[in-house]
């Protein structure tokens, strides 16, 4: 025999905590499509990892074309870029690339790994003044990665200065600034001001 419908008291949880265990439409709906969506993201993820950037990038790319508001589809788009750029056949312009770092943050500006990640990318193209300030958020975000941060920011911003000006670094007082900043942010991360590093050495 079916259940009868719901009357009167019946709506009253206290008297039918059953009745309000089972999830509305709406709620199944979206846990579907949640679902869906980590299914799609985990299958991007699993291309990236085996190298075929140019599939995970399209289909990162459609994932932000049907989420625009999701952050993980974005930073995901800009992370499988940032690796697969001149790598594949389909061009993806380093704007293209910012752009969808800077969605990701703009959608979800707490998350430290999303300034990281930006950050580490600028450095790669020589936009080192956006790369010290998404370092900057970073640590921000994450007072308790600050120090790792800040390490991280000056040793791949020098080491990129020098492969990227060659010879020219020999030149001491051309190496002189962007020494100065890598140790700035090298300091920064061991909490010791420069009149103290200077009595150390």
């Amino acid at each position: 025999m079916p259940d009868r419908p719901f009357r009167g008291n019946d709506r009253d949880p206290a008297k039918n905590p059953q009745r309000y265990l089972l999830p509305d439409p709406l709620v199944r709906f979206k846990i579907t499509m949640a679902d869906d969506l980590e299914k799609k993201l985990n299958a991007g993820m699993k291309a990236m990892d085996e190298g075929d950037f140019k599939k995970a990038y399209s289909a990162f790319k459609k994932l932000c074309a049907e989420n625009p508001d999701n952050a993980d589809c974005w930073y995901y788009k800009a992370e499988c870029g940032s690796m697969a750029s001149g790598m594949f056949g389909a061009k993806v312009s380093n704007e293209e690339i910012m752009e969808a770092y800077n969605k990701a943050i703009e959608l979800d500006a707490e998350n430290a790994d999303y300034y990281q990640s930006y950050g580490l990318f600028c450095i790669s193209i020589n936009k080192y003044d956006e790369a010290e300030k998404a370092y900057n958020e970073a640590a921000e975000c994450d007072e308790s990665r600050a120090a790792s941060l800040y390490s991280e920011f000056a040793v791949e911003f020098f080491n990129n200065v020098m492969a990227t000006y060659g010879e020219i670094m020999e030149d001491p007082k051309a190496r002189a600034p962007y020494a100065k900043k890598a140790l700035e942010y090298m300091l920064k991360a061991l909490e010791i001001e420069p009149e103290e590093a200077k009595s150390l050495l």
